[in-house]
């Protein structure tokens, strides 16, 4: 008995330090190795150009009150929140504004007013403007995944561009369905006509 005794206290020092030791290793995998300026500065403005979309979408249904503005702009609101979530697991400062159509960076102010011009033109030139802004983030987000090789956030980009796609072709059957052609502005030509060819995505858009 005084063996088994000896044993079972042996058993339970061991099995208390392999304890310790396997949480400290999963401490040290939790950590996050920081983001270079430029990864942080791409995450600030993804954060940005998503809620541009939403604010401009919001905007169209609000005048024309058509479900395709309001779907997507719920979308555009999942995207901005997944890009602040990751903002948030790396302790990144939200620079955003909660206001509709208000936005800290001086370029994506801007645009914001010049599209938001376009869209209180009609309904066709809405559906275009929301093919232009798909347009342009599907090149942003190709660019930015040029910058690093974060696994986080290239599933981030790819996620995000997977909704752009899917929102660009929902804008484009809209104009095809008038007669009208969208003539992209940002991605070629040869780009754009694969994201037509495919199918629509499952990826949270």
């Amino acid at each position: 008995m005084r063996h088994l005794a000896l044993t079972l206290s042996l058993a339970s020092t061991l099995l208390f330090a392999c304890t310790d030791d396997t949480k400290e290793t999963i401490d040290t995998l939790a950590e996050v190795t920081p983001l270079t300026t430029q990864e942080i500065e791409d995450l600030q403005f993804l954060r940005e150009e998503e809620k541009l979309a939403r604010d401009v979408y919001t905007h169209a249904y609000n005048l024309y009150g058509v479900n395709i503005f309001n779907n997507i702009a719920s979308s555009e609101q999942r995207h901005t929140d997944s890009v602040l979530e990751l903002m948030s697991r790396y302790e990144i400062e939200d620079t955003a504004t909660a206001t509709l159509g208000d936005f800290t960076d001086p370029e994506l102010s801007q645009l914001y007013a010049a599209l938001i011009a376009r869209v209180e033109t009609s309904e066709a030139e809405a559906y275009a403007v929301g093919a232009t802004i798909e347009d342009l983030d599907i090149y942003d987000l190709d660019l930015k995944a040029t910058h690093n090789q974060n696994s986080e956030l290239q599933n981030l980009y790819a996620n995000l561009k997977c909704g752009s796609e899917n929102h660009m072709r929902s804008f484009t059957k809209k104009l095809t369905a008038l007669d009208l052609t969208y003539t992209p502005e940002y991605i070629d030509a040869a780009q754009y006509t694969e994201i037509l060819a495919a199918p629509q995505g499952g990826c949270g858009n």
